[in-house]
């Protein structure tokens, strides 16, 4: 019975994590860069996957949306989109603990 309740708390919390998928409300990092979403993008892309390696591109309205998936917690998602003469980029991490300082940094030497 201690095992089908913590199974089903598990699934609960496992359930919690999926909506984050969704892009959640404020960015954890929000940048820019005098970059053309197709060039930042083709310059974090890689050094993602060489960290999580089922990370994907896709396009969006004016840009990309990369996704960094995560076994345990939200996922990790960057947004670049076509700003001015550049890009917006726009980071959502999970909670503190789960954050990934790999992916992050990333995101800042590709500015």
């Amino acid at each position: 019975m201690r095992m089908l309740i913590g199974g089903m708390a598990l699934a609960v919390l496992a359930g919690c994590s999926l909506p984050a998928s969704l892009v959640p409300g404020e960015p954890n990092v929000s940048k820019y860069s005098s970059k053309l979403p197709k060039d930042y993008a083709s310059c974090v892309l890689p050094a993602w996957q060489q960290e999580i390696p089922k990370t994907t591109q896709t396009a969006i309205s004016n840009g990309y949306r990369i996704n960094a998936p995560s076994i345990i917690t939200a996922d990790e998602i960057l947004d670049v989109v076509k700003w001015k003469d550049g890009s917006r980029i726009s980071l959502y991490q999970g909670p503190p603990w789960a954050k990934s300082g790999a992916l992050r940094k990333a995101v800042k030497d590709c500015l």
